[in-house]
């Protein structure tokens, strides 16, 4: 029975924390409105555009730092830039902000495959990765889904720098490409 207790009260070490920045790029659909000739609202033509976005936050790794396979979950916050209005803006009403950034709240999960090197020194790594904006101020939570190609290098035996560069995808109502570049540090536990 005592047997029994202590497997089950082994804990695993074997993953890290770190903390991450990001930047990137996002389309944007900007719907606009003109006066008719009898005083309503008349939606124009929307206008798909590229906007940026920025960020940080906190990541949690699951597998041993000497494996070419981890996994990893990242929370962070992002901004969304404000979209930019037509050229002949002063004639239209918008209806989407145009002058503050959007703030959200992500969650993502990805893979980490390491292709080349060594994962206790430098790596170069294809990553697989799906999220959502699940906590914003508007009601605009969107899917993410984003693969590419990242590097890690390995030093001080816990410390591990990186760095990763993907494209993909934003889903809300219809897809918007996007593309974002990642860094950040993380201390590994095994």
């Amino acid at each position: 029975m005592l047997s029994a207790l202590a497997l089950l009260a082994s804990p695993a070490l074997a993953g890290g924390v770190g903390l991450i920045g990001r930047g990137g790029f996002h389309g944007d659909r900007v719907y606009y409105y003109a006066e008719n000739s009898i005083g309503e609202a008349q939606q124009q033509d929307p206008i798909d555009q590229m906007n940026l976005d920025t960020g940080g936050g906190l990541e949690l790794v699951l597998g041993d730092k000497d494996y070419k396979i981890n996994a990893f979950l990242r929370v962070y916050y992002m901004g969304d830039a404000p979209v930019q209005p037509p050229p002949d803006a002063e004639k239209y009403t918008f209806n989407l902000r145009t002058e503050d950034w959007r703030s959200l709240g992500v969650v993502d999960a990805g893979i980490q495959f390491g292709v080349l090197g060594d994962a206790q020194a430098f790596q170069m790594c294809i990553l697989g990765i799906l999220g959502s904006a699940i906590m914003t101020s508007d009601q605009t939570e969107f899917f993410r889904a984003n693969a590419g190609v990242g590097f890690t290098y390995t030093f001080a035996r816990r410390m591990q720098a990186h760095a990763e560069a993907v494209g993909g995808i934003r889903y809300r109502k219809r897809l918007f490409p996007s593309a974002e570049m990642t860094a950040g540090i993380r201390y590994l536990f095994d």
